[in-house]
């Protein structure tokens, strides 16, 4: 397998993932559990489907150079695969149960996550382009939603602490916050090995 081919197919499996959390974001904002399920669904397929190879290059005792780099690949994207399927999985657990969020809440969640399909974006342009300049963008990216989420999770004690927000609430909401933030490590880790 040659680079470009490997690349290639990180390429795809970040492009077809894009819409996907989309559509979990408007499952998770219009109470839609059906659409959450069919987002969920739909991203483990793509995994499966687009990254089928996976199972034979591990396995194979003897690799080239390029199957080498791609093993060393698949940790940081295993994580992003992880935490996207958490964040989805947490919506639904939102959505099912009825649980409110405060619209301070709803609208960190949409911040975090619209910073972190920019950062997707583009770690899957840098997987074909490898320009340094979208490569630092993205490490400023990841940074960024760090410190974000740092800076939400202040303000949500204080919301706690209040009674604006409910145990209930508070305890998806760190975990999709959380969620998202190994999103960001991931995507960046990918970055710097590709």
């Amino acid at each position: 397998m040659e680079e470009r081919e490997l690349l290639q197919r990180f390429h795809e499996v970040l492009e077809v993932s894009l819409p996907v959390i989309e559509n979990a974001y408007k499952g998770f904002v219009t109470q839609k559990p059906a659409l959450l399920k069919e987002s969920k669904e739909k991203f483990k397929s793509i995994l499966a489907s687009r990254l089928s190879y996976v199972e034979k290059i591990v396995g194979d005792k003897e690799k080239d150079e390029f199957e080498k780099k791609f093993v060393a690949l698949l940790p940081p994207f295993q994580m992003v695969g992880i935490a996207i399927q958490n964040v989805i999985s947490n919506m639904e657990i939102k959505v099912e149960a009825n649980v409110l969020f405060s619209q301070k809440g709803l609208d960190e969640i949409k911040e975090l996550l619209a910073m972190a399909y920019d950062l997707m974006r583009d770690v899957r342009d840098y997987t074909v382009t490898k320009n340094p300049h979208l490569l630092a963008k993205i490490k400023e990216g990841k940074e960024k939603i760090i410190k974000t989420i740092n800076d939400f999770s202040v303000v949500h004690q204080n919301r706690l602490i209040t009674g604006v927000c409910m145990p209930k609430a508070s305890y998806l909401y760190l975990d999709i916050t959380e969620s998202i933030k190994r999103i960001a490590r991931g995507l960046a880790d990918f970055a710097e090995k590709v």
